[in-house]
Formats: C-alpha cells, sequence, structure tokens
C-alpha cells in the first residue's frame, strides 16, 4: 500500500527541523545536498530561543557569545545597548545538523520540490527526480522563495537583497558585541553589520531597499569602515541572499497547509532576525497538526515579533530619520557614554529638544524610544 505520511515538511531549516522534532509520522524534503549550507545568513540569534527549547548551548555550533550591540549613526558616533540576557553568534551548518538530529520526522536530502497538488484530502508532492510523496498536511519551510507559498497560497512577498561575506581581518575582532551601522543615504532601507566569528573572522555584510547599487556600498563599506577598524581584509566565503523584510501580511494557513519562518516573512521588523521565530512557527504548525487545530495556527504565534504593530511602526520611524537626524541622537548619547537608557533621564528631554532636526522630529523619536523600552522589558534585542 501506497505510504501516506502525516505531514510533509518542505525545507531543512530552523524551522522545518523544528517542527520536525515534534513530528513522528512525517517527511523532510530538503533539496540541499548538506544540511545548513549554504549559509545565507549572519548567524544571530537571542538566547531566549534556546531556552524556550531547552536547548544548552554547545561550543560545536556557536561561534560567539554577545552581550552588547553598538548601533554606529552616520558620522561615527556609537550607541551601544547591553543585551538583557545574552545571545549568540551560531555556526549555523553544526547548529542546523544539531536541530536534524533532534529530528522525529524522516529527512531526505537533494529533493528539490517541483510540484503541489491537492487531490481530494491528500497533498501530493512531486520532487525534481520524478518521485511523488503524499501527505494530509504541509508545511512550507522553504525559505523566502517557498514553493509552498507560491503554488499553494499564491502569496507574494517583499524582499531586499543583502550582500554578506565570512570574512578574515588583521586586527582582533571584538566577540562580545555585535555592530551594527546606519546610514540613511548608502543604506536608506537597512543597515550594514559587522557579527563576530571569531578573533579574526566575521560576518560582514549590508542590506537595503531602495534600489541602491549593493555591490557599490559593500566594497565602500570594507574599504572605508571596515579596513578602519580591523585592518586588511580577506573575503572568504560568499553568504549573500535576500530578506523577506518589507511585507504586507499574507495568509499562514490554508487547506492544511502552513507556512514557516522566511516561506511566511517571519522576520523581526527592526533586526531583520529569523531564526528564533522560524523555530517558534516550526513547533506550533507540529503542535497544530497533532491537536487537530489547524486554523489556530496564525495565534499561537501573533506574539511573534514579525507581528508586533508596536516593532513594524518602529521600524516606519527608524528608518524615517535623516542622517543629520540620527546623528544628532548619536552626539547625545555621547555625552553620556553611548549608553542609550540616558534617555530616560529627564535632562536628556532638554538635550533633545536642543537638537534642531531631532526637535522637528521629538514625537515620533519618543515614541521610537518608548516602543524600544517596553520590548526590553520582556524580550532581548
Amino acid at each position: 500500500m501506497e505510504k501516506i505520511f502525516e505531514t510533509i515538511i518542505v525545507g531543512a531549516g530552523p524551522g522545518g527541523l523544528t517542527a520536525g522534532r515534534y513530528l513522528d509520522d512525517a517527511l523532510i524534503l530538503e533539496q540541499k545536498e548538506e544540511i545548513g549550507k549554504p549559509v545565507q545568513c549572519a548567524e544571530g540569534l537571542a538566547k531566549k530561543f534556546l531556552d524556550r527549547f531547552r536547548i544548552r548551548p554547545n561550543p560545536n555550533w556557536i561561534s560567539a557569545t554577545i552581550d552588547n550591540t553598538q548601533i554606529i549613526v552616520p558620522n561615527g558616533k556609537v550607541i551601544n545597548i547591553p543585551a538583557k540576557e545574552g545571545g549568540y553568534i551560531l555556526d549555523r551548518v553544526n547548529f542546523e545538523k544539531f536541530l536534524a538530529s533532534q529530528c522525529r520526522a524522516e529527512l531526505q536530502l537533494q529533493k528539490r520540490v517541483i510540484e503541489i497538488e491537492k487531490k481530494g484530502e491528500v497533498w501530493q508532492v512531486k520532487t525534481q527526480d520524478g518521485k511523488i510523496f503524499k501527505s494530509k498536511y504541509l508545511i512550507g519551510a522553504d525559505g523566502p522563495f517557498s514553493i509552498v507559498r507560491r503554488k499553494v497560497f499564491q502569496e507574494k512577498i517583499v524582499a531586499y537583497p543583502c550582500i554578506e561575506y565570512l570574512v578574515e581581518v588583521e586586527r582582533e575582532v571584538d566577540c562580545s558585541t555585535i555592530k551594527i551601522y546606519f546610514n540613511k543615504e548608502r543604506f536608506p532601507l537597512g543597515y550594514a553589520w559587522i557579527f563576530p566569528k571569531s578573533k579574526n573572522t566575521a560576518n560582514i555584510g549590508l542590506g537595503s531597499g531602495g534600489g541602491i547599487d549593493l555591490q557599490t556600498q559593500f566594497k565602500d563599506f570594507m574599504e572605508k569602515t571596515v579596513k578602519k577598524e580591523l585592518g586588511n581584509y580577506r573575503l572568504l566565503k560568499n553568504r549573500s541572499g535576500i530578506l523577506p523584510w518589507g511585507k504586507k501580511p499574507i495568509k499562514l494557513v490554508k487547506n492544511n497547509a502552513f507556512l514557516v519562518g522566511d516561506a511566511g516573512a517571519m522576520v523581526d521588523p527592526i533586526s531583520g532576525g529569523g531564526i528564533g521565530n522560524a523555530m517558534i512557527a516550526g513547533e506550533m504548525a507540529a503542535k497544530s497538526i497533532l491537536s487537530k487545530d489547524v486554523n489556530s495556527y496564525p495565534s499561537k504565534i501573533k506574539f511573534l515579533s514579525c507581528f508586533n504593530p508596536d516593532l513594524l511602526s518602529a521600524q516606519k520611524i527608524l528608518y524615517s530619520f535623516d542622517n543629520q537626524t540620527l546623528n544628532e541622537i548619536g552626539e547625545i548619547l555621547e555625552k553620556a557614554g553611548g549608553n542609550i537608557f540616558y534617555l530616560k533621564n529627564f535632562s536628556a528631554f532638554a538635550d533633545l529638544l536642543s537638537k534642531p532636526n531631532l526637535r522637528k522630529n521629538i514625537f515620533q523619536f519618543l515614541k521610537l524610544f518608548l516602543i524600544y523600552k517596553n520590548f526590553l522589558r520582556s524580550n532581548f534585542h
């Protein structure tokens, strides 16, 4: 008798592998030859996500432990944001292999899905090698180019290109700090970043919408910023990709099919990070299947940062500020040693009003700060 799985999961990233952690009668189809490769990610993950799944950090898949974020504004001023609970830069290949080792689901590699069709109550999934697999439920965890989203949901998302390389540098990297560079003129709807991987390597890149020439901006960033801070460099591996960041709300469940992670544009509105959100969405999709309560899935994940209306508002505010406004914020916080929490003091309000560009944007800026402060009460930046 032909096998009909309860669930087919398309994609073996963090979302798909986490779903497979809960499902016995399931098949994961992955087009890659090896789990985790190629890496197209800055590899940051907040500690709270590992805590949720009771996963103990392992040196085999932890490259760096992060306790501080530095925001660098266009004139070079630095804003320090201490991490509430900490986070990590992963070795994503080994991390995903660890997640795969926890799976109950069967995993098949080199199975690129090319067709999806529903016949009666059964999903039929055809792979490039001509095989047809069948299931009652379907989880699309296959990234921003998701065939499940396109074939089943007919939904479109807005995605931004990102250029990133694993880079070897001459000077020692601070392995406790990630650096994020805002510049409205150079990357108007995004930012550049340096995420440490070891004492002499880092994931370095930038992403933005707005039709800018990313290649030119990346070369400029490497020559004018990275070389100044970290000395001569060598590009080791290209880790470029796309980020489903700008989006309108889309359907996430339909006819016993689910979207998880980047397939459903589940990235943080401020940072663009998506590993943790994908893992939780994979968990909740699996639990919706196990409880036979498919339509509860959207309500189970509505707490994720990607759906937070305040953070979506904060995203719009942050990327509306011009370079002069960003520089004024940096100048004020420089007086307080770069500590963003200086803004909680009454004296900071007078400083804000003394700056002409900030004065024009004072209500927007205060709204942004209040959103961020409230977010910190229960979340890691």
